[in-house]
């Protein structure tokens, strides 16, 4: 929970999902949307699926800032160079190759630790920049209210490898362009790899969508082992909610995990969804679901301010 200037706090939550599909952004854009037009409450939304980012499917948005973002790289100086060796040794992802008379760089292995170039003894492999994406900052809208929110996008370069040195970045410019809003909502990787994780750690909490199938219960049991593992505290959410099937039910029952709402399976929901369209004010079943998300929410927020 990060804390302004001014004393008010606010919370960032990460809406997550063991497996891509289970209806995470859907929650994410409704439930900011929601927040800010319903509720009328201060909200920001991020997208942190920086690899495919998909909100702007469902957002209108004009464009306030867009910046390129960096990471640091080493890069190797032959004419400063005793050929110590040292670079090579010293690195954990085999980045650098040492080949007797000549230094090998591989940046798309780097994870920008700094050793090489702190432990070099000539200073033959200075930091430098290399892009890896744009951070975009949009006003966002939408259809049939006047009201407004900050949304932000991270996309990663076509290419590029490793998305948590993206994540990072796009977690930091929200946070410092955040200030006004009580609520961020983090739109996060799916899957349980690092780039779920690294929304996870930079998160006051979770959200796990699950969705009643073997496959969306085997992966949300992947996910439940990854935050506990991490120590962060989190609720599930079920979408496509079947009342005849109790697999999430069972599970969440079984590990003493709060279920806080469930998204039903309807067919005219699809319907919407596919065109980009909002679900909660035309389905009032939806609406009245995201409102148990948005007062657990506050729940949590009070929770951690007397922490």
């Amino acid at each position: 929970m990060i804390t302004h200037k001014k004393g008010r706090k606010r919370v960032k939550i990460a809406i997550a999902s063991g497996k891509g599909g289970t209806g995470k952004t859907t929650l994410s854009v409704n439930l900011t949307a929601w927040i800010r037009d319903i509720a009328d409450r201060s909200v920001m939304l991020v997208d942190l699926d920086v690899e495919e980012p998909n909100t702007g499917m469902f957002l209108e948005g004009k464009v306030i800032e867009r910046t390129v973002r960096y990471r640091k790289i080493p890069r190797w100086k032959q004419e400063t160079c005793i050929l110590s060796g040292e670079c090579a040794g010293v690195c954990m992802y085999n980045a650098i190759a040492f080949l007797g008379n000549s230094v090998m760089v591989f940046p798309e292995l780097c994870h920008g630790c700094y050793a090489c170039s702190d432990l070099c003894p000539s200073h033959s492999l200075p930091m430098v920049d290399d892009r890896i994406g744009e951070v975009t900052l949009y006003q966002a809208s939408f259809a049939g209210s006047r009201k407004v929110f900050p949304w932000i996008e991270g996309r990663l370069d076509v290419g590029r490898e490793m998305a948590t040195p993206m994540i990072a970045q796009t977690i930091r410019y929200a946070e410092n362009r955040g200030e006004k809003s009580q609520i961020i909502l983090f739109d996060a990787p799916p899957g349980t790899s690092c780039s779920m994780m690294e929304a996870a750690k930079r998160s006051d909490y979770l959200l796990l969508v699950a969705e009643p199938t073997r496959f969306g219960l085997h992966d949300l049991g992947l996910a439940v082992k990854t935050l506990k593992k991490l120590g962060k505290p989190f609720a599930v959410v079920v979408n496509k909610d079947d009342p005849a099937i109790t697999l999430i039910n069972d599970f969440c029952a079984k590990e003493k995990i709060r279920i806080i709402a469930r998204i039903p399976h309807l067919r005219k929901a699809a319907g919407i969804y596919a065109g980009g369209g909002l679900l909660y004010g035309k389905i009032p079943e939806i609406g009245q679901e995201l409102e148990k998300v948005y007062r657990h929410i506050l729940e949590i927020s009070e929770e951690m301010k007397t922490e």
